[in-house]
């Protein structure tokens, strides 16, 4: 995977060259989502998990959904994020972080180190996952970049906070492929700002999905879904 990805132009590369198979149609309705829990530093943590039905090609490749301040893991159920990827051929997790949706307790701490703490209690260390961080989210996720990039094969923020959290220079040492991606009607001020911040990483693509707006994936789930597959395809 490497190999690949480093010949790559990643500023320029078009993510929307090939369109989702129509075999997806069919098969995502055979994939059963599963609900259940896991411990994460002293935290009861809900998530719904989805795997590639029987007679899909397994990819290999992993993608943890988190979510933002008014959602939670049912979002991807319900947008069927979590069926589509399981219909390509990839193991989805999507989480509900603490104080949200079915997780209750609150975490206090280091929020890089409960991200090492999740990819170890999900089995997602040896997998590589691609994270997709959406808004709130991105507490977690862009202080867990600055040392635990490594961890990941991919990143997709969706206009998240906090991305001030690191430096420019320290966000340039971050070389994991990222898609950046927007809605062209954010009214927040998020993706203009995680915009400037992150576009200083050097493997990144920005994405404006026109017509969507904070929550660009919600506006237009089935753009998002064709964005990520070929994603997940360049990671290969």
């Amino acid at each position: 995977m490497a190999g690949q990805t480093k010949e790559i132009n990643w500023k320029t590369v078009d993510l929307y060259n090939k369109p989702l198979p129509e075999t997806i149609k069919s098969s995502k309705g055979n994939v059963a989502v599963a609900t259940k829990t896991i411990i994460v530093e002293n935290i009861k943590v809900f998530y719904r998990e989805a795997i590639p039905p029987e007679g899909v090609s397994v990819s290999g490749q992993s993608v943890l959904l988190l979510h933002g301040r008014a959602f939670s893991s049912e979002t991807w159920e319900k947008l069927e994020t979590l069926n589509v990827l399981a219909a390509l051929g990839h193991r989805v997790v999507a989480v509900d972080l603490p104080g949200y949706g079915n997780t209750k307790e609150k975490f206090i701490g280091n929020r890089a180190d409960f991200m090492v703490s999740l990819f170890d209690a999900l089995s997602l260390k040896d997998a590589h996952p691609v994270l997709v961080s959406p808004s709130m989210s991105g507490e977690y996720s862009v202080v867990f970049l600055k040392d635990h990039s490594n961890m990941i094969s991919g990143y997709v923020p969706v206009a998240p906070v906090a991305t001030n959290s690191l430096s420019h220079s320290e966000l340039q040492k971050v070389v994991v492929p990222t898609l950046i991606v927007y809605g062209s009607e954010d009214n927040t001020g998020l993706a203009e700002a995680s915009l400037q911040n992150l576009q200083v990483l050097p493997n990144s693509r920005e994405i404006k999905i026109e017509g969507a707006g904070h929550p660009a994936y919600l506006n237009q789930p089935a753009v998002f879904h064709k964005l990520l597959h070929n994603f997940l395809q360049l990671l290969k």
